[in-house]
């Protein structure tokens, strides 16, 4: 299956879509709240702009923050600051909800870059540019009742979280 969905040209000091060449028409998610590929795998990486707005909204580093971990990177090892994750691998913000049997981030507001732009993810072509592309496991992808990924849809809620990783 081919994962990308659309290359977009953004104007990085406005923060705007200049255009937008879609691949995939008619393609519509919605999340079935069922964190099989996402929250049950751990806790992504964290921008800076993730864990400053996690300690604007109360949470203490050291209750959230994995200890720092080495990542390699073209031969060169960096620092890579994630969310910590439970003994059975899942995100500590994941919660399940009895009653309506569905999961929940319980920092939804404030939930990281990464979390808030599953399942897409994007690849930078250069300085203004990116190619839009979804992860194949999310159950959510392709629904019929979901909302169709258009221009709209990635401004709304894809195009700062994007802006915030980049």
């Amino acid at each position: 299956m081919e994962e990308r969905i659309a290359k977009i040209v953004v104007d990085p000091k406005t923060k705007q879509i200049i255009e937008t060449a879609f691949y995939r028409r008619n393609f519509r998610f919605k999340c079935k709240r069922c964190a099989t590929f996402c929250c049950r795998l751990g806790g992504p990486s964290l921008a800076e702009r993730d864990i400053q707005r996690m300690k604007e909204a109360g949470y203490v580093i050291d209750d959230f923050l994995e200890p720092d971990t080495k990542r390699e990177s073209n031969g060169l090892f960096k620092i890579e600051s994630r969310l910590r994750k439970r003994a059975d691998g899942s995100c500590i913000f994941l919660r399940f909800d009895d009653k309506s049997k569905i999961y929940e981030c319980s920092i939804y507001d404030v939930r990281p870059a990464l979390c808030r732009i599953y399942p897409f993810h994007f690849e930078r072509i250069n300085s203004n540019s990116f190619m839009l592309k979804f992860i194949p496991c999310c159950k959510g992808l392709n629904n019929p009742d979901g909302e169709l990924v258009d221009e709209r849809f990635i401004s709304n809620y894809l195009l700062d979280a994007i802006f915030e990783i980049l």
